[in-house]
C-alpha cells in the first residue's frame, strides 16, 4: 500500500512540475502565439481562436508530462508493459472482448451526452477541435490513456492487490473514485458509464495482470467517441450498447477464468 501511495505522489509531483513550468510559459507566450499560428496559411491544424490554441498546447504539455512519466516508471521498473498472465493463444481474444466492452461503453456515453451541446464552453471548444481533427486527437488521447493505465493499473493497483488481494473491494473503490471525478468535472448522468468503465478495466486487470488489453480497449473507446461526437445518437442505441458491454466483459473474464489469480 505504501508503494502505491509513493507511485501516486511521484506521478502527481512530475505532473504538477511540468504543468507549472509549461503553464507559466503558455500564459506568457499564448497571446503572441495566437497571431503567429493564425498566420500559418494552409495549416489545417492551426487554431483560429485562443481557446483552440490553449487546448492544443495543453494537450501537448500533457503529452510531454506523460512521456516523462513513461520514462521514469519504465526505467525505474515501477510498472511495465507485459502480457501478465495471458497465455499466448488467449491474447487476442482477451484484447478483442475488452475492446467490445469498452466500445459498448463509448456508444452508451454518446447516447447519454453530446459534448458539443454542453453548457461548459471549454468542453464544447475542446471536443469541437477533437471532432475536426480526429487523427491527432486519437493519437494524443491514446498516448495519454496508455500512460494513465500504466501508472494506475500497472503500478498502483498491482501493488494494492499484492498487498491485500481483495479485488471486490479494491476495484469497487477505484470505480467509485472514477464516478466521483466524473460527477465533479462533467454531467452527473455520466457517472454511470464512468463507474462501469472502472469496473470493466479493474476486473480485466485483476484477471490478466496486464495493461495491454486495457490500453487497446481505451484507444478503441476514444476512436468511437471521436467519430460519434456531434452525431445525433438516439436513446434506443443503448439497447445495442448494453449487450455489447455485457458480452465483452463476460467473454474477456471467461477467457481468462482458468488463469486468474487465486487468493
Amino acid at each position: 500500500m505504501r508503494k502505491a501511495l509513493l507511485y501516486l505522489l511521484l506521478a502527481l509531483g512530475i505532473l504538477v512540475a511540468v504543468m507549472l513550468v509549461s503553464g507559466a510559459f503558455l500564459g506568457f507566450m499564448g497571446p503572441f502565439l495566437v497571431g503567429f499560428i493564425d498566420g500559418l496559411n494552409g495549416n489545417d491544424y492551426a487554431p483560429s481562436k485562443p481557446s483552440d490554441l490553449y487546448f492544443v498546447m495543453g494537450m501537448a504539455i500533457f503529452c510531454v508530462a506523460c512521456a516523462i512519466l513513461q520514462i521514469v516508471f519504465l526505467r525505474m521498473r515501477l510498472a511495465s508493459y507485459t502480457m501478465g498472465r495471458i497465455p499466448r493463444e488467449k491474447r487476442w481474444p482477451v484484447i478483442f472482448w475488452t475492446m467490445v466492452a469498452l466500445g459498448g461503453l463509448a456508444l452508451l456515453y454518446c447516447t447519454m451526452s453530446d459534448p458539443l451541446t454542453s453548457l461548459d464552453e471549454t468542453m464544447r471548444d475542446s471536443f469541437g477541435w477533437i471532432s475536426r481533427h480526429p487523427l491527432p486527437s486519437i493519437l494524443g488521447m491514446g498516448f495519454i490513456e496508455a500512460t494513465v493505465d500504466l501508472i494506475i493499473f500497472g503500478g498502483m493497483m498491482r501493488e494494492i492487490l499484492e498487498w491485500k488481494h481483495r479485488p471486490q473491494i479494491v476495484i469497487t473503490v477505484f470505480a467509485a473514485i472514477m464516478c466521483l471525478l466524473t460527477v465533479s468535472f462533467s454531467e452527473p448522468t455520466l457517472a454511470i458509464p464512468a463507474m462501469m468503465v472502472g469496473m470493466v478495466e479493474g476486473y480485466v486487470y485483476e484477471y490478466t495482470r496486464s495493461v495491454i488489453p486495457i490500453i487497446m480497449g481505451d484507444i478503441f473507446y476514444w476512436i468511437i467517441l471521436v467519430f460519434l461526437i456531434g452525431v445525433a445518437i438516439p436513446g434506443w442505441c443503448a439497447i445495442i450498447a448494453i449487450p455489447l458491454i455485457v458480452l465483452g466483459f463476460y467473454s474477456a473474464l471467461k477467457t481468462m477464468e482458468p488463469f486468474k489469480p487465486i487468493d
